[in-house]
């Protein structure tokens, strides 16, 4: 079983992801040990932006690779992930992953979401920042990811119809969201 969790900015993804992998005993992926398992296999260098889940400016980009058009690099950028996780069980946060795996028969695919003010408050908390700050934060992030999810996936990012699951994590809490995907997966016969 495959769970890729995309989200909001402020949403709790992290603690819900962490509850799951306690739950299910699989691994959890997030920005950080993906990177560590990219630069270990070899192939962070040339899909560092992929990998940070930063953004690529399509024109800059375009200009400077000649020899390669973007839909190419995004087709091996799915390609380089897919081939890190191959077929064990895990959960991924953001990476595209829902499209990216979305031909595994065992995938579960959610998109976290929340009002902008209960997510700025998390923010705010999580990160001890001014509400000024977490404004600014959760815009900025939220932002990054739509252009990184349509650069490439040419989607739009967090249309309910492109997961199994899409829901309000900043009302239902974290434990409640973890205990959601968990009682879908149950209902749907994954585990």
């Amino acid at each position: 079983m495959i769970i890729t969790i995309a989200r909001q900015c402020g949403c709790g993804a992290l603690h819900i992801g962490e509850q799951l992998s306690q739950h299910y005993g699989i691994p959890f992926y997030t920005r950080k040990n993906l990177l560590e398992l990219a630069q270990k296999r070899g192939v962070l260098q040339e899909m560092d932006d992929f990998f940070e889940e930063r953004p690529v400016d399509e024109l800059m980009f375009a200009i400077s690779q000649f020899d390669e058009e973007p839909q190419n690099v995004n087709v091996k950028a799915f390609s380089v992930l897919s081939q890190l996780i191959g077929h064990e069980d895990c959960i991924i946060i953001g990476r595209c992953g829902n499209v990216i795996f979305k031909d595994r028969e065992d995938l579960v695919s959610v998109f976290l979401k929340g009002s902008f003010n209960g997510r700025v408050k998390a923010i705010e908390a999580e990160n001890n920042m001014t509400t000024e700050e977490a404004i600014a934060f959760v815009n900025e992030l939220d932002e990054s990811r739509v252009r990184y999810h349509k650069y490439y996936t040419g989607m739009k990012w967090g249309d309910a119809n492109d997961y199994d699951l899409c829901f309000d994590s900043i009302r239902l809490g974290t434990n409640n969201s973890a205990d959601f995907i968990e009682k879908y997966i149950e209902e749907i016969k994954l585990k």
